[in-house]
């Protein structure tokens, strides 16, 4: 369940359905599986507002940007410009940057 900046209820989805969460300024961008379909929400809300919630439905922080769900990641590695990216199970989402800050609990996890 996600509720907006000012607590109203605007999306309800199952937490296995989520792939990645993006911030983009006031805003949260929800990708998500439905049908087969990769699909995305737009939500007037912060990542730290929704960070409990969605480390309670084991979504993981990768960089200050993203969330991940690591049911959704096909691999990670380091890119030719040296930056550690996970690239996705589904080919039409762009490949999630980690941070150095987050690539030991990253590791850990996945």
């Amino acid at each position: 369940r996600f509720h907006d900046e000012y607590g109203k209820l605007r999306f309800v989805i199952a937490p296995e359905a989520v792939i990645y969460i993006k911030s983009e300024e006031n805003y949260v961008q929800i990708y998500y599986v439905d049908n087969g379909r990769v699909r995305k929400h737009t939500l007037r809300s912060s990542m730290r507002a929704l960070e409990a919630l969605l480390l309670k439905h084991g979504l993981i922080r990768c960089h200050r940007s993203y969330f991940i769900n690591p049911e959704h990641v096909k691999m990670v590695h380091r890119d030719s410009s040296g930056l550690v990216v996970a690239h996705l199970k589904h080919d039409i989402v762009e490949s999630i940057p980690i941070s150095r800050k987050y690539q030991e609990e990253v590791s850990r996890i996945l």
